[in-house]
């Protein structure tokens, strides 16, 4: 049975597409965003986290650690992720959750048992099931169309949270089986984008293209300081968007609280610890798309 990695399942979720949902997150993506607020979900394979309040610093651990990727210092235990080759010895004998895997290998059937709870939810409020990450159409493509199938097959409503980054043939795999697509549009500049990110936005912007003859897309720009939400590229982005068929647009404010998932694996964000948007900031640029004939929401 097809099985994969999943480093969160969100219930109740409501900020994922309509209605109330559960949202599914898997590992693995090609980008490297400077401000990414899901790390864990980067590289498609389990890594060992460290939550440091959960640690009583009894030492267990640092016994148990081959690499001396831990050690005892000043009463706390200090992690040393580029030591950690991630064998899983450490968090075996934790007996607090202070070291831990950062996700869970699942099958197909594991996972629809957890979606299966909310399906009352899912048919009182008109949602269902969404994916996300990480991303979806990436290294666990198979494992993600196959959660998807089974839910057509239950009659749950899907929805696939996507950077867009694949091949048009993936792409039109997904859509056999997705009711919506959301996906981030975060600078439509290419070089700016390949800075910011990794990759060029030749690919994303192509495959939005396409999608928008077929469906009604939700893109959402984050508003990430000294990256995206400056206002030449809102107005780039606008321009493109405009030209798009029923696609309508959500700003994310950014939300400096992400930095504690790095801090989980001993590392620091390449994205500088700015400050999120004031309100007029914000409507400054909602102001400026809807003036395009865009519909646009702040979050």
């Amino acid at each position: 049975m097809e099985s994969g990695l999943v480093f969160d399942i969100k219930r109740f979720a409501v900020h994922d597409g309509a209605g109330i949902r559960t949202t599914v997150f898997l590992k693995g993506c090609p980008l490297r965003c400077a401000w990414c607020h899901n790390p864990e979900g980067m590289v498609n394979r389990q890594r060992i986290w460290q939550v440091r309040n959960r640690c009583i610093g009894c030492g267990v651990c640092v016994k148990a650690c081959t690499q001396k990727a831990l050690r005892a210092e000043g009463g706390r235990i200090h992690f040393d992720a580029a030591r950690c080759i991630s064998d899983g010895g450490c968090a075996r004998v934790c007996t607090t959750g202070a070291l831990r895997w950062d996700s869970k290998r699942m099958t197909v059937e594991e996972v629809m048992e957890v979606l299966r709870r909310d399906r009352i939810a899912y048919e009182k409020s008109g949602g269902g099931v969404t994916l996300s990450g990480g991303e979806p159409m990436g290294e666990q493509a198979e494992f993600a169309l196959a959660i998807l199938a089974q839910c057509k097959r239950e009659g749950f409503r899907t929805t696939v949270e996507s950077c867009m980054f694949t091949s048009i043939e993936i792409l039109r795999r997904f859509e056999e089986v997705t009711d919506q697509f959301i996906t981030d549009i975060k600078i439509l500049d290419s070089e700016r984008h390949r800075a910011a990110t990794g990759v060029e936005n030749r690919r994303i912007l192509e495959n939005i293209k396409e999608l928008s003859k077929r469906h009604s897309l939700l893109l959402r720009t984050p508003m990430i300081p000294g990256y995206t939400e400056d206002l030449e590229n809102v107005r780039a982005i606008g321009a493109f968007v405009r030209e798009l068929p029923g696609a309508r647009m959500e700003l994310l404010n950014f939300n400096p609280l992400f930095v504690q998932k790095y801090r989980y694996r001993g590392e620091v964000p390449e994205c500088p610890q700015g400050e999120r948007l004031t309100r007029e900031e914000m409507e400054l640029r909602r102001g400026i798309l809807e003036n395009m004939g865009i519909e646009v929401v702040c979050s």
